[in-house]
Order: C-alpha cells, then structure tokens, then sequence
C-alpha cells in the first residue's frame, strides 16, 4: 500500500511539472521576447555548472545512504549531519568559484547575481533526507504548493521585458524558500551530539562517482546554450532552449514507463530470471518505438503551425530547429530503455557511464564548428548526432549480451505508420487552423497512426490489444 501511495505522489507531481511550463512558456516567451529569454537561459546554463558542483552527487547519494540506515536513528543521525555537512561545504566553495566568475568573465551580471540564490539554496536542500525515509507526500506537497504560488506570483507581476529580474528571483527565491521549509522535520532527526565524531568528507569520493554521469549528460544538454550565448547571438539561445524544452516535454511521456519498468527489471536480475528481463527489454522496445515514431513524426507535421500559436510569430526560427530536434526522440528512447532496463538494472554502471561521456565528447567535438556555422540550428545538429552516439554505443554493448535484431524486427511497421500518419496530418491542414486545427491534426493523426499500425499487425501491438480488449 505504502509503494502504491508513493508512485501516486510520483506520478501526480511528475504529470504537474509537466503541465508547469506548458502553462508559462506560451506567456513567459510572449513577455521577455526572444533576447530576453535567451539572457535568462544563458546565464541559467552558466549557473547551473557551479549549482551541480555545489550538489556534487550528493543527493543520488543522500538518497541511497539514508534508505540503508533509515531504521537506526543514531546511525540515521550521523550520516545525515555528515552529508548535509558536506553539502553546505561544496555549496561554500562552489559560490565563492561563481563569484570570481562573474567579477573575471561574467556578461549580464546582475541576472547572474540572480540566480547565485539558487545555488545558496543547494546548502537547505534536504529533499534527500525525506526521499530517503520514503516520505513521498511531505515532498510532492510542498513541492507543489510552493509551485503553485511562483506561478501566481508569475502571472501578476512579469509584465514587461523589463522584468526578467523579477523573473529570476521569484524562481531561484522559490527554489529557496522550498527548501527551507523542509528544515523543521530535522527536529525527528535530532542534532549531532559531537560534531568531532562525524567524518564528513569520507562521503567525497563516492558522491564523485555519481557526479561524472551527471556532468557528462550536462554537456550535451546545458554547455550548447553557454556556447551558444558565446559564439552566437542572445536571440539563438532562445529559439534552441525553447525547441529543447518542447522537445523533451514531449519525451517525458517515455521517461514515466522506464521510473516504472526499471524495478521490475532489477527483480527480474535479482531472481535470475533472464528471460522475463528479456521480455521486459522486447516489450519496452516496442513500446518506445510505437510512441517515438508518432511523436517525431507528429512534431515535424505541425512544428509549423503549432510554434506561431505556441510560442508567437517572434520565434518562427524554432520552426526548423525543433523539425530537427525531433528526429533525437527515436534514438532518447532506445537509450531510455537499455539504460534504466538493462544496464542499469545489471548493475553495468561502468559501461552506462562510458556511452554517455561518448555522447559528450562527441557534443563537445561538434558543437563549435556546428555553432560558429549554424548557430541554434547548428547546436541541435550537434545534440541529435550525441544523442544518436549514445544510443548505438549502448546498442553495440546490448548486441554482446543479446541479439539486438530481434528486439527491432518490427521498426519499419511502426516508421512506415508514422510516415502515412504525417501525410494525412498536412492532408488535414489544408481545412483546420488555430487550435482547434491543431487538437483535431493530433486527434486524427494518431487515430490514423493506430488504424495503419493494425493493418501492419506489429507483434506487440497486438499483444496490447489483446489486453485491452480483456479488460
């Protein structure tokens, strides 16, 4: 009953962040216009480097080392003061690096005095704490009420361009504010008797291990924009974040069937059941690429009518960044599901690192010539090549365990579905505008889509519609 309560609290808060940016993109890019909004994810980019210093890996791993003492309260209270004691540590240091930064390099210093808050907030964040004790309701409340009240404050006082400032500090003084008001549930905890006793930075080196993956995936999706605001006008930025947030909101959709299949798997490893991690694997392939291929197909068919409506005819330049950007959700997917399904799952933590420092390096090789050349359409170019390295080096490591053919047998049923999916969709077109015309190009497309899946009777939609018609 407890696990059942905590995915509910997930997956409520999951499905809310979500609606989040969907409800305040359309006004916020509206409001601060494109150089505004590329100042704002500029220097959000260059402070996000200094927060993930200040975190160092510690919250992945707080999380874990209070799930393993959660039922002795003395151990319990020395291993949280010993890490949140490191945090506050990192969080000094890591500001302090930030501050020269700014006075030695830093353009548009006031906004990233800003969001310097944010990284001061690192040091009261202890929603590792309560994830580690399982106290998913506490979180997903707070969260949410302190979510709701940055966006009011949003709506009534982000009037003009001129307020990008106050923009900033309503969502990093959130970000602060949210975690201060966990801090009276440290009275369960109780405080360290003798701080002598407590070993801080035995913790380092472990929390380090965690820190690399982490670092390797931001420069592929976080170090484009910092590059892009250096080799490129402020105004590409905005159209390149604003292509990205579409783009993975989309993909998010993905990324809730592998939070749920990823401890079904590490069973299945635990029992030494390999041919149930081998259905698993198959069914989650199949899946991935039955809403990976109607989703970037989808998104190349209205691009061009949904970013005016969207977004305003200010950031028409998304259009074709964004047709771009969608052809890394097929390859996002694939490695969503051999990451979290099988390497993670085998505990094969090495080689899920090693594909993703791949995709970096290959990020960091093509970003600059890719930017210099084609500014925002250049850095998608880049992270849709980084995103495909992933993809096949976790591919190629999939192959030496299983055939990989097998899992794939039924790509081109679902690619060519796709494909008649987007040529009624520009059919439509021709009769629908506004929203409305772009609520019934979804609503027919992916009727479309499925009507077209049946007629090519792919293995696993089938087995789908087995179940759906028995319940």
């Amino acid at each position: 009953m407890k696990i059942i309560k905590n995915y509910i609290y997930n997956f409520s808060y999951q499905i809310f962040l979500m609606i989040v940016p969907i409800v305040t993109m359309p006004y916020i890019a509206r409001v601060l216009g494109p150089e505004k909004l590329g100042i704002n994810s500029y220097t959000y980019s260059i402070s996000y480097y200094f927060i993930l210093i200040s975190v160092v890996g510690l919250t992945t791993y707080g999380q874990r080392e209070i799930a393993y003492v959660r039922d002795d309260a003395k151990k319990l209270n020395k291993i949280f003061w010993e890490i949140e004691l490191l945090s506050i540590i990192t969080t000094i240091f890591s500001f302090l690096m930030y501050v020269v930064y700014i006075y030695s390099f830093g353009q548009y210093e006031t906004y990233l005095w800003a969001y310097s808050i944010a990284i001061i907030a690192n040091a009261f964040d202890i929603s590792w704490l309560l994830t580690g004790l399982e106290k998913f309701g506490v979180l997903s409340l707070r969260n949410l009420l302190i979510k709701i009240l940055m966006l009011i404050l949003i709506f009534v006082f982000v009037k003009s361009r001129d307020d990008l400032l106050l923009y900033i500090v309503i969502n990093t003084a959130g970000t602060l504010v949210s975690n201060i008001t966990l801090w009276p549930y440290i009275k369960k905890i109780g405080f360290p008797e003798k701080l002598k006793s407590l070993k801080i930075f035995r913790h380092l080196k472990y929390a380090l291990v965690l820190f690399i993956p982490q670092l390797s995936i931001s420069i592929y999706t976080v170090l484009n924009k910092v590059m892009l605001g250096s080799m490129s006008s402020i105004d590409q930025v905005a159209y390149f974040d604003s292509s990205d947030k579409i783009v993975r909101i989309s993909f998010s959709v993905l990324i809730s069937l592998s939070t749920v299949l990823m401890p079904v798997a590490a069973h299945a490893v635990v029992s030494g059941n390999k041919k149930e991690l081998d259905n698993i694997l198959k069914y989650s392939i199949s899946f991935s690429m039955m809403v990976a291929f109607p989703m970037m197909f989808g998104i190349i068919a209205i691009a061009h009518r949904l970013i005016p409506l969207f977004l305003g005819y200010q950031y028409i330049s998304v259009i074709p960044i964004m047709i771009l950007q969608s052809l890394m959700i097929m390859p996002m997917a694939v490695a969503n599901v051999i990451g979290n399904q099988f390497l993670v799952p085998t505990n094969q933590i090495k080689i899920f690192n090693k594909t993703i420092i791949f995709g970096s390096v290959s990020n960091l090789l093509i970003n600059i010539p890719m930017i210099y050349f084609f500014g925002a359409l250049g850095a998608a170019i880049s992270v849709t090549i980084s995103e495909m390295v992933v993809a096949i080096s976790q591919l190629v490591e999939l192959n030496k365990k299983m055939s990989i053919f097998e899992l794939f047998n039924d790509w081109y049923k679902y690619f060519f579905s796709g494909i008649i999916m987007v040529v009624i969709i520009f059919f439509i077109q021709s009769f629908t505008a506004g929203w409305v015309g772009i609520a019934l190009n979804v609503v027919i497309g992916f009727a479309a889509y499925f009507l077209v899946l049946y007629i090519f009777k792919p293995n696993f939609y089938l087995f789908m519609l087995r179940k759906v018609l028995k319940l």
